[in-house]
């Protein structure tokens, strides 16, 4: 009795376990490629309406003329305290690693860089205009990545609060 059911287990269990799912490997399962289904935006989905250029201008020129040209946004956003506080919050995570604590371009990242980032403290910066700042936000410049998919529309506004008033008082 004990050699049959050795020879049961030695013989049979293999066969019979072959047909079982787990002998399929990851690349043998079906996959869903991106943009492939028709699947509806969710809540703060990218584009983010607002008066924003998608896509964006491929040119130093044309990126220098919508620039110029978003310098005519307002924000909408007022400069309250809370607006402030959350800018705040949101420089720290987003902008300190390469414009520093300070913003004075001294970040543990932007150090790294062979152009230092922009002081946010010079009147380069501050003497743009709101909807200026909200494009290079958005944008991007140089070697500076655009933020539009990292912060929406709202927060980017609550950033520039911030950088008004806290930068620049010099």
């Amino acid at each position: 009795m004990k050699k049959e059911l050795t020879l049961f287990l030695v013989l049979w269990v293999p066969i019979i376990s072959w047909g079982f799912p787990w002998n399929q490997d990851m690349v043998d399962q079906p996959t869903e490629k991106p943009l492939e289904s028709e699947a509806p935006p969710g809540p703060g989905s990218i584009p983010i309406l607002g008066g924003e250029t998608l896509p964006a201008p491929t040119t130093v020129v044309g990126m220098t003329e919508a620039k110029d040209d978003a310098a005519s946004l307002e924000n909408p956003v007022p400069m309250t305290q809370q607006s402030i506080d959350r800018g705040k919050t949101l420089y720290e995570i987003n902008c300190s690693v390469c414009h520093g604590a300070g913003g004075e371009g001294d970040g543990t990242v932007g150090l790294l860089f062979s152009v230092a980032p922009v002081n946010l403290n010079d009147a380069y910066t501050q003497d743009q205009a709101d909807g200026s700042i909200f494009f290079t936000i958005t944008r991007g410049r140089g070697v500076m990545p655009y933020y539009r998919d990292a912060l929406d529309h709202e927060e980017r506004w609550h950033v520039i609060n911030y950088l008004r008033a806290e930068f620049g008082s010099e």
